[in-house]
């Protein structure tokens, strides 16, 4: 059984809510395996797995949505994405804040937060293009620049620009006040993934057919083709805090690169998700073919520090907070949010608790 074929089915599994924990259970690790990393990080550490059954330190069971998509700056607030919004759920109170609803069901997984946690966009069915401000829940405004289904929604660095990218091939950004400032066609046919660097200068994109790209963000010349075939929908591309490293998780697997040499480091990690710590020291990553284990690494994916087990499925969602101290991840079952320091699991989200 062949990557793509898989990552198929787990996308199916997905986005059609099918919460049948034997159908990702049929997965044989064995087959699933991707080409071994060029670069293979070390493996001689055990997983830190907890024992819901048998640990007096029961994980906390939050009752909450299964889509995380970002912390807010407090690091005690987590948005989380349902069909038709988004929900604020406080770790503090274990209480939902509030839920944010939107006019029709949300085209996921375009939703995103601003860096200063001020505002969110999110995309709708009509490939509509929603700004919020969050202290009031006053759209700001709505705009239709894409012809086909938004795949990512990402924010600069400064939060002044909204980019987003989409099945019809472009990449578009939007000013605070919704007007369109800026597009190209990378392409590639669809785009799916969308990173922008740490000083906002330089755009990566992944699309359906070809390499992940740099592009200068203001006259969207090519910077760099740095690799990889192409992507698939939940495909994303990101810059490490320090601007160092680039990783996107594609058909073929996780690939990582050294961005001034334009290295490959290491690729072929069969992983539907990863994130770059804040604090410049770490690389969470999902490994689909080892139990669907949560990688923590250095990041430049060579050095592995602690791993993370228990998710019934494969993760296709990791989010870190604003400090670096927690790690959010899905499976689309439940959503899980573990201590990063010594890997304890602190909350497990369903919807509903015993």
């Amino acid at each position: 059984m062949n990557k793509q074929l898989i990552t198929t089915l787990v996308i199916m599994f997905v986005f059609a809510a099918i919460s049948s924990c034997q159908m990702t259970q049929e997965i044989d690790a064995n087959e699933t395996s991707a080409l071994p990393p060029t670069s293979t990080p070390e493996e001689e550490v055990q997983p830190i797995s907890i024992d819901l059954q048998n640990n007096t330190n029961h994980p906390i069971c939050i009752e909450t949505y299964f889509a995380p998509i970002a912390f807010m700056p407090d690091n005690v607030r987590i948005l989380v994405r349902a069909e038709s919004g988004v929900q604020i759920f406080n770790l503090d109170t274990l209480e939902e804040d509030v839920f944010i609803e939107s006019p029709t069901n949300l085209n996921r997984p375009a939703v995103a937060l601003s860096p200063d946690g001020e505002k969110l966009a999110w995309a709708l069915e009509d490939n509509s293009i929603q700004l919020i401000r969050l202290s009031d829940q006053e759209v700001v405004y709505s705009t239709n620049v894409h012809s086909g289904p938004i795949t990512k929604l990402r924010f600069s660095p400064d939060g002044l620009s909204l980019f987003s990218v989409s099945h019809d091939g472009w990449v578009k950004e939007l000013n605070s006040e919704g007007e369109l400032v800026n597009e190209f066609q990378p392409g590639g046919g669809e785009i799916f993934g969308i990173g922008i660097s740490p000083d906002g200068k330089t755009v990566a994109t992944v699309p359906f057919d070809g390499p992940v790209n740099l592009w200068d963000r203001t006259s969207f010349q090519t910077v760099a083709e740095m690799g990889g075939t192409g992507g698939f929908d939940t495909s994303d591309v990101a810059f490490s805090s320090d601007g160092q490293y680039l990783a996107a998780d594609l058909a073929t697997g996780l690939a990582i690169w050294d961005i001034k040499s334009q290295t490959m480091l290491w690729d072929g990690i069969n992983s539907m998700a990863f994130a770059f710590s804040p604090d410049k020291n770490l690389l969470a990553y999902a490994d689909i073919s080892e139990n669907n284990d949560l990688i923590l690494s250095s990041p430049d994916g060579k050095q592995i520090h602690k791993k993370l087990s228990g998710h019934q499925g494969p993760v296709w969602e990791l989010i870190f907070s604003p400090d670096g101290q927690l790690l959010a991840s899905t499976d689309g079952i439940d959503l899980r949010i573990w201590q990063v320091e010594d890997g304890e699991l602190l909350f497990i989200g369903k919807s509903e608790c015993p």
